[in-house]
């Protein structure tokens, strides 16, 4: 068949779609190349023509994964740190709360990877995370050294700030009472505010901008 032309994927893009919902569901080792096959609507060659192992549709989903939070780092470089957590903090929950599944993925697997992945694809997503982790606690440090945060340890900080938001796939759930900026809002506020050194910063403008200020996106997931 022709690539799909109901949603606009690509027939590898639906593919790896439904073996992400799929692997999500019942994970990795619970699901064959013949369900995904099943669930997609096509013969299990056809499967194999995309894609040629199952475990090549599980690195595509880290891949995308991993890439997808890195490049959610950028920021504006004459932004203040505190700034800067705050987007990075909000750009990362809308992402995972527009594909759950996958996160859901990344982190139930996560420690068998070295038996699926080659070496060189391990190296690509331990580097990748290496990143993450590096960006954070380095806008920690400005913030320390620009004389805008209380000293602290950057290193712990860093390491509970993202399990703090990588974690939130587990209870981001669609149609809640919370949207995800909504909860980027409430991480990053408490957060800065036992970081922020000047009281008057602190209570009025944790996160660099009014809150009614701040630009609204398309948000797909509430908590």
């Amino acid at each position: 068949m022709p690539p799909s032309e109901s949603n606009g994927m690509s027939r590898r893009e639906e593919l790896l779609a439904v073996a992400t919902k799929l692997f999500a569901a019942r994970g990795y080792h619970g699901t064959r190349m013949d369900d995904v096959a099943e669930a997609v609507g096509l013969n299990k060659a056809t499967v194999y023509h995309y894609y040629a192992s199952k475990s090549l549709i599980l690195y595509d989903i880290y891949k995308g994964a991993a890439d997808f939070t890195v490049d959610a780092l950028h920021d504006d470089p004459s932004a203040s740190a505190r700034e800067t957590i705050y987007h990075f903090t909000r750009r990362l929950l809308v992402g995972i709360a527009s594909d759950i599944e996958r996160a859901a993925v990344y982190f139930q697997e996560g420690p068998y990877i070295g038996e699926w992945f080659t070496e060189e694809q391990v190296a690509y997503i331990r580097e990748k995370e290496a990143q993450v982790y590096e960006h954070v606690r380095d806008v920690i440090d400005r913030g320390i050294a620009s004389g805008e945060f209380y000293d602290c340890d950057s290193h712990v900080l860093a390491l509970g700030y993202i399990g703090m938001t990588l974690g939130a796939y587990r209870w981001l759930r669609p149609h809640g009472r919370r949207t995800a900026q909504e909860i980027a809002i409430e991480f990053s506020t408490a957060l800065l505010r036992g970081l922020i050194r000047d009281e008057t910063v602190r209570t009025d403008s944790p996160l660099g901008v009014p809150v009614d200020a701040l630009p609204g996106e398309p948000d797909p997931a509430t908590a």
